[in-house]
């Protein structure tokens, strides 16, 4: 049987899907498929305050993740396959030779291109697949495309065309701000695994019982740096920059997640205890910057297509709250999303609201976030429609849109306490 992984927003999905893409068999039991997404929108952008150094303002065409999929099953036995998918990352707005941030050497084909999405090998059973390569963990958890089969159903944003710079999961769910410990501010942005593929990641991913399925994975290292055998710089001392905070071999990184999808209810729970490989410290940092996350949420859909969501996010930055003099404390905060979406015949609205909590504790290191979205299905594939994010940060926090300063020139300075907003019209064509 021709069979593909669904991609979810710039993820893997759990479970195999029958193919739309176009089967190819070339042998007995083997098969190939191609498929993907195109998507792309106008964009309008702006900032909403005067702090910021240089443009606050800009009208773009920007991609919105598109790729194209290979995927291949072959047949080992009864039940049991060997399996493939190579995820190739593409930009329908520029060239790959074009700047990925204006006034670089650093090319649109150095961040996307080929194998660069969800790519490994692994066998199916009867019990579900084990996977060896790169896969996304974590940070898509909760988004949801029940559109595109009922078992892919999640508490989360449920969008059918989405902008990727304004998906409050990644702005606000998979981000936390380091913080500053005298000032009490934000520090930049700290994305969840960078809010991208894992690399050398050993996955399962169980077959679905009854409504209910679960994934298991573990990263030796997911950031792929694997030439951490560094030694101490001759004057290095905790909390300085070129001090060895830990072996390379003592890192390494778990993920669990679980789904439940049966009737009206949709349920995810999501783990994540990520140990930092080797390497130097930065200056201000007492130690490695290990991550502990876990992610819940719940929706309930009603007989009249009204489905009600709200998902909790809490992550722990290890050694994150930094100054001048070295601290061993975390940055922490929670996050809460509520996704309200309302469809009828080919036409579906969206209202997300989305809101951070204090950082550490620390005073205006909140933000919210406002999402309203439209959109129509042309046909069982294809969407439009036009999306509106409003991010407000507190005083002294920082998030920021996803991909600012590679696909959204007008964040690249980006500055504590800005506000931001964007409106576009956009498509999405799973092909």
């Amino acid at each position: 049987m021709n069979i593909r992984f669904a991609v979810v927003a710039a993820a893997s999905a759990f479970a195999a899907l029958p193919s739309w893409g176009q089967g190819l068999q070339v042998g007995a039991g083997t098969n190939i498929t191609l498929s993907g997404l195109l998507a792309v929108g106008v964009k309008q952008s702006e900032v909403t305050n005067t702090a910021r150094p240089g443009m606050g303002k800009e009208l773009r065409l920007d991609d919105n993740t598109s790729r194209v999929i290979i995927s291949s099953t072959s047949k080992i036995t009864d039940g049991w396959n060997v399996i493939f998918r190579i995820e190739s990352r593409f930009q329908a707005d520029v060239r790959p030779v074009d700047p990925a941030f204006p006034g670089t050497t650093l090319y649109s084909g150095n961040i996307t291109g080929w194998a660069d999405g969800d790519t490994w090998g692994g066998i199916s059973s009867p019990y579900g697949s084990l996977m060896f390569g790169k896969s996304t963990l974590y940070y898509t958890d909760t988004i949801s495309v029940g559109y595109l089969a009922p078992s892919l159903e999640a508490p989360g944003e449920s969008y059918r065309i989405w902008d990727d710079n304004g998906l409050g999961t990644f702005n606000m769910l998979d981000q936390v701000t380091p913080i500053n410990k005298t000032t009490g501010a934000a520090v930049g942005s700290s994305f969840t695994l960078g809010n991208t593929r894992s690399r050398n990641v050993i996955r399962f991913n169980s077959i679905n019982y009854s409504g209910f399925d679960f994934s298991l994975a573990y990263s030796k290292n997911p950031d792929g740096d694997e030439l951490k055998y560094t030694v101490n710089a001759p004057t290095a001392v905790p909390g300085t920059a070129g001090y060895l905070t830990r072996a390379y071999n003592a890192g390494g990184t778990i993920y669990a997640g679980a789904r439940y999808n049966k009737g009206p209810i949709s349920a995810s729970l999501s783990y994540l205890d990520k140990k930092v490989n080797g390497g130097v410290t930065a200056a201000g940092y007492a130690g490695p910057q290990d991550l502990q996350a876990v992610r819940a949420g719940v929706s309930y859909k009603f007989p009249i297509n009204l489905k009600v969501g709200v998902v909790y996010d809490n992550t722990s930055i290890d050694n994150a709250v930094i100054g001048t003099v070295a601290t061993s404390e975390a940055a922490k905060r929670s996050v809460f999303e509520v996704p309200i979406s309302y469809g009828w015949g080919d036409h579906a609205v969206y209202l997300t609201y989305s809101k951070a909590g204090d950082t550490s504790s620390r005073a205006d290191t909140g933000a919210t976030q406002l999402n309203l979205g439209y959109d129509y299905a042309m046909t069982k594939r294809a969407f439009i429609g036009v999306f509106y994010t409003a991010i407000k940060n507190e005083a002294k926090a920082h998030y920021t849109p996803f991909l600012s300063g590679s696909s959204l020139g007008g964040t690249t300075n980006s500055v504590t306490g800005e506000n931001w907003r964007q409106i576009g019209f956009n498509i999405n064509y799973w092909f």
